[in-house]
């Protein structure tokens, strides 16, 4: 087997997704394939080097894009959710989004967070809304400012499910897993003295994404198991998605190709049907994985250019 195949196989659990991402890319990822499938001399001293290098690039190249695409959905996310708020300084802040001014936006936000603060009792509400308003905006370029935002957030009004979803989210970000499970279970208590459904069903995927990050995949399993029962009870076809998808996901690092095959089938037709190419992107390039470790590298190579094409469509015309 060449050194080029071996390369392949050590490294293609990152290496393909990340092919598959690269809109920017274009060839790279038939390029590889090809290259695969020529087999080249084991003796060719440079084919180790370009390959190290071309994902050297690859890498710096997912890194921006990444990036972009998450600053480009937080802040469409963000302002979505502000259209249909009402309270202090919301509209003041909508005008100076419209001009991409988001500095100026915090600033706003910074302004209600001290003036309720200060007003204290049922304006503390207020605080806390203006902080995860803060918090979603500083997201996008300031993790550090994010996670003082939600802290804030969730001193101020501890009772809603959402600053403590974010804050959660962003303690993930960073590695702190276990104060990353704290922030979800405080969620599921929450969404549970609701009887909020949609909400407990939230928690438990979001607690499989932290067990799953933890190599812990008994307990991912778990979590993702009881979130996929309340979303199939809920009609809820997104979450149903992202749990049948991250099942495939632990049996394919458990090296059931086969069950995995079956989640991350279940996890395309739920996508497909919703019209979600970035959860079809990501399903086609896991089964590409899947097909390329089953040593089916025409199938594999099939799925893998589905995955890009499709990575291309949701990110053309894309605004930012």
């Amino acid at each position: 087997m060449s050194d080029l195949i071996q390369y392949w196989k050590d490294n293609h659990e990152w290496l393909a997704p990340l092919l598959a991402s690269l809109a920017i890319i274009g060839g790279g990822l038939a390029w590889v394939i090809n290259l695969l499938k020529a087999k080249p001399d084991p003796g060719t001293a440079g084919v180790d080097l370009a390959i190290k290098a071309l994902i050297a690039r690859l890498q710096e190249k997912m890194g921006e894009v990444a990036d972009k695409d998450q600053q480009i959905r937080q802040l469409k996310e963000t302002v979505e959710a502000l259209k249909a708020q009402s309270g202090p300084g919301i509209a003041e802040a909508m005008a100076e989004l419209a001009t991409g001014n988001t500095a100026k936006a915090e600033a706003i936000f910074r302004r209600v967070i001290d003036a309720k603060t200060e007003e204290g009792g049922a304006a503390y509400k207020q605080a806390a809304a203006a902080a995860r308003h803060l918090g979603a905006l500083a997201y996008l370029h300031d993790t550090d400012k994010a996670l003082v935002a939600y802290r804030q957030a969730v001193n101020l009004d501890p009772d809603d499910a959402d600053g403590w979803n974010q804050l959660g989210h962003l303690l993930r970000r960073i590695g702190s897993l276990d104060e990353a499970v704290k922030a979800y279970e405080k969620v599921l208590t929450l969404g549970n003295q609701v009887k909020d459904k949609s909400v407990i069903a939230m928690a438990l995927g979001n607690l499989g994404n932290v067990y799953q990050t933890r190599g812990d995949l008994d307990k991912a399993e778990e979590f993702y198991l009881k979130s996929l029962a309340i979303e199939k009870e809920l009609g809820g076809k997104e979450g149903m998605a992202s749990d049948y998808g991250n099942l495939g996901l632990i049996y394919k690092t458990r090296g059931d190709l086969d069950k995995a095959e079956e989640f991350l089938l279940k996890a395309l037709a739920l996508h497909k049907e919703l019209g979600g190419k970035k959860g079809m992107a990501s399903d086609y390039g896991n089964l590409g994985l899947i097909h390329q470790t089953r040593g089916d590298l025409d199938k594999a190579e099939e799925f893998l250019l589905k995955a890009l094409a499709l990575h291309k469509e949701s990110t053309v015309n894309k605004p930012g």
